[in-house]
């Protein structure tokens, strides 16, 4: 019986990052970095705040995943870092919850964070998918701009003179935060190498009961995204999903899977497949 090998991921050698960026993203972080001295401000103050408190709750209260410790689960990270042309190969934790989710913190020390469920839910090319994010996160320059509006719901926050000024960047920032996992997508899709694990993993993410896994139907869940927007594309309606959109943390499953296939179907994916 002959053994079929997956053939092997390619190395994307050099990713242009404007031209994976989403426009939505990419047109507030143009405009951040147009302030003189503002992201190495951010890197020098907010971001030393905000990797030290990571790095202590890490620490304290995850399982720190290495050769040693997890090879496997190390040797994911090995491969989404070649593929990704990430020479520095961050740090990497687990987390006790069982939502398959991730993130990440840090930008000089850079830390990835995988949760329990993330792990036991999901497949190989799925993780990836879930590493190559993070990773694009890091890719696409977000890192100094999350942890500024990250640090404006940390305790000392709270105090008076800075709750003022949190108060008026939130709103605009928070948009712009759920815009950047467009962008995050992009690079976990150029990791994976496989738009049917991106779609399963979200998903998995949307709330898929673990019983129904062996049959996943991505056609369903793309034509939910596509009804999604045409039922809520009236003027009350569409009001009504923009509020909705506003005041969560995160881009919807749905429309994140809309907007992944839509540059899929563009014919960008591929283009940076074969210039590399």
């Amino acid at each position: 019986m002959l053994t079929i090998r997956k053939p092997m991921r390619k190395t994307l050698w050099h990713i242009d990052v404007d031209e994976v960026l989403h426009p939505d993203d990419k047109s507030v972080i143009d405009s951040l970095n147009l302030i003189p001295g503002f992201k190495s401000f951010l890197n020098k103050t907010v971001g030393n705040i905000r990797e030290a408190y990571c790095n202590v709750e890490a620490a304290g209260d995850g399982w720190l995943i290495t050769q040693q410790s997890s090879p496997e689960l190390y040797g994911r990270l090995q491969e989404a870092c070649r593929v990704l042309n990430v020479c520095d190969i961050p740090r990497f934790n687990s987390e006790w919850f069982y939502m398959p989710s991730s993130y990440s913190s840090g930008n000089d020390n850079f830390r990835i964070i995988i949760t329990s469920g993330a792990i036991d839910l999901l497949d190989e090319p799925e993780q990836m998918f879930f590493l190559g994010h993070e990773l694009g996160h890091k890719i696409c320059g977000h890192k100094p701009y999350q942890m500024l509006l990250e640090s404006l719901y940390l305790p000392m926050a709270d105090i008076a003179n800075v709750k003022i000024w949190s108060t008026i960047i939130k709103v605009p920032m928070l948009n712009w935060y759920r815009k950047s996992d467009f962008s995050a997508d992009r690079i976990g899709l150029l990791c994976c190498q496989d738009i049917n694990a991106a779609l399963r993993t979200m998903i998995k993410r949307a709330g898929l009961p673990k019983k129904c896994y062996n049959d996943i139907n991505i056609k369903a869940f793309l034509k939910q995204a596509q009804d999604f927007d045409d039922k809520y594309s009236g003027s009350m309606n569409k009001m009504a999903k923009e509020l909705s959109l506003r005041s969560s943390a995160f881009p919807w499953m749905v429309h994140r899977a809309a907007e992944l296939v839509k540059w899929y179907q563009s014919g960008e994916y591929q283009r940076i497949i074969k210039q590399n």
